[in-house]
Order: C-alpha cells, then sequence, then structure tokens
C-alpha cells in the first residue's frame, strides 16, 4: 500500500497492515519530535507532555486497540510554550498530521511521503494550508522567535 488512500478503499487491507502503520506512526512520530528538540533555539527546551489517544476509524474497523499517542512540548524562560500534538494518521493526502500551537497560531506539519516510506514533513498555517515549506531548523526558530 502506498498511499492512504489505498489503505481506506482497498480490499486487501488487513489488521496486521493497519497495525504496522500505527507503529510507523508513531516511530515518524518520535523521530520528528526528537530533532525538533535538537533545533531549539538558546533558552528553549522540549519535554513530553501528556499523550493524546489514537483510535481512529480504520484500527476500530478491524479491532485494534487504542494507541497512547506522544505530545511534545517547547517552553522558553520567558514562560512562551508551543505544544505538538498528533492529530491523525489516515488523511487524504497526507501521511500523517501533527498540529502545532504557539502564541495563538496554528501550524500543521504533514508527511507527504508514501507509506512507509522516508518521512517528508511539510508545514503550513492552519489558515493557508496551501501555503507549505520543508519542516527545519530554520523554520522552527523563526517560528519560535
Amino acid at each position: 500500500m502506498g498511499t492512504v488512500l489505498e489503505d481506506v478503499t482497498s480490499d486487501t487491507v488487513d489488521a496486521a497492515h493497519i497495525r504496522r502503520r500505527v507503529e510507523d506512526w508513531e516511530e515518524r512520530v518520535n523521530e520528528l519530535f526528537a530533532a525538533i528538540g535538537e533545533w531549539l533555539p538558546d533558552g528553549w527546551e522540549a519535554r513530553r507532555g501528556h499523550a493524546v489517544v489514537m483510535h481512529e476509524p480504520l484500527m476500530r474497523k478491524f479491532g485494534l486497540d487504542a494507541k497512547r499517542m506522544p505530545t511534545l512540548e517547547l517552553r522558553d524562560r520567558a514562560g512562551h510554550v508551543a505544544r505538538l500534538e498528533p492529530h491523525a494518521l489516515w488523511i487524504i493526502g497526507e501521511n500523517g498530521r501533527i498540529d502545532l500551537k504557539h502564541d495563538g497560531r496554528y501550524y500543521y506539519l504533514m508527511d507527504t511521503a508514501d507509506n512507509f516510506e522516508q518521512p517528508s514533513w511539510e508545514v503550513s498555517r492552519a489558515e493557508r494550508r496551501c501555503d507549505r515549506e520543508a519542516v527545519t531548523r530554520d523554520w522552527l526558530r523563526r517560528i519560535l522567535q
């Protein structure tokens, strides 16, 4: 299976495939969070936040249990906070989305890679979804400043 659309429309998808997708999603989220922790500007720190529960329709359809997914909180010495939270794995046209909230602004971080491929993270402001750029150290530092 190469895309989310194929996952949700194929007759050959089974519980094992959905379980692999959930495991892959958790791994990609953890890898992105680790990279973001390394990219922080001086004065910022990253720490794990409260987990969120993932139990999407395909998981329920195939009898998979809900999964607790990590979140990440970024804090600076002045008390500013940015929170990253996995939103959903099965998003048509994407390979998962993480929401970021910082100073009243919302961003969508989307993996544009095919299923089980090397992640390709892009980001947009929530109100300008088509205006995307790569998720990079420079992008992160720019929005946290």
